[in-house]
């Protein structure tokens, strides 16, 4: 079995550039993906198996990947470019899916399935993280996440504000968040 995973850059997102979304299924899988196969040394027993069978879920097959595809480029081709790729199986059996990363802040999902004129079969959210993402504003300077500060009120700092609490520091090298 093949699976794949897509990715689109959007060029601008929250006030950040090329901000990479990973998109994954969120439905529960009704076919019988054989883990065994798809995740090195897999035991359906450990505690922990849920988390690498988890990412398996979340990928899809040629006709899903190529169905988001199209549906992206159709409804949101002007905003960034779209990737299908094909997944190097067998994982490792301590990989983790999008569903395990706890979002909030500057890590988000974006739920695509929820839009008005959605017309895929199965449901897909796409997995963001603008820490370190270039703003789009020219600076030069990368996106930092915000703290709640209280000043006899709860206001949130600034990116200047973040920028100097966590210092200086360009984006990492670009890969899958997991």
């Amino acid at each position: 079995m093949d699976l794949y995973k897509v990715k689109t850059i959007v060029k601008e997102y929250d006030g950040c550039k090329d901000v990479p979304f990973w998109w994954f299924c969120c439905d529960e899988r009704k076919d019988d993906r054989p883990y065994k196969e798809l995740i090195e040394n897999y035991d359906p027993g450990d505690d922990y198996a849920a988390y690498p069978k988890g990412y398996i879920d979340e990928k899809f097959t040629l006709i899903e990947a190529h169905a988001l595809k199209d549906y992206l480029d159709r409804e949101h081709g002007d905003e960034g470019t779209t990737t299908v790729m094909k997944v190097k199986l067998p994982i490792p059996n301590d990989t983790m899916g999008n569903r395990a990363i706890p979002i909030g802040g500057s890590c988000d999902n974006y739920r695509l399935h929820r839009e008005k004129n959605y017309s895929l079969s199965f449901k897909v959210e796409g997995f963001l993280d603008l820490r370190g993402c270039e703003l789009a504003d020219g600076s030069g300077e990368t996106f930092r996440p915000y703290l709640l500060i209280a000043c006899g009120k709860i206001r949130r700092e600034t990116q200047e504000e973040a920028r100097r609490r966590e210092g200086t520091s360009k984006r990492a090298k670009e890969v899958e968040p997991w």
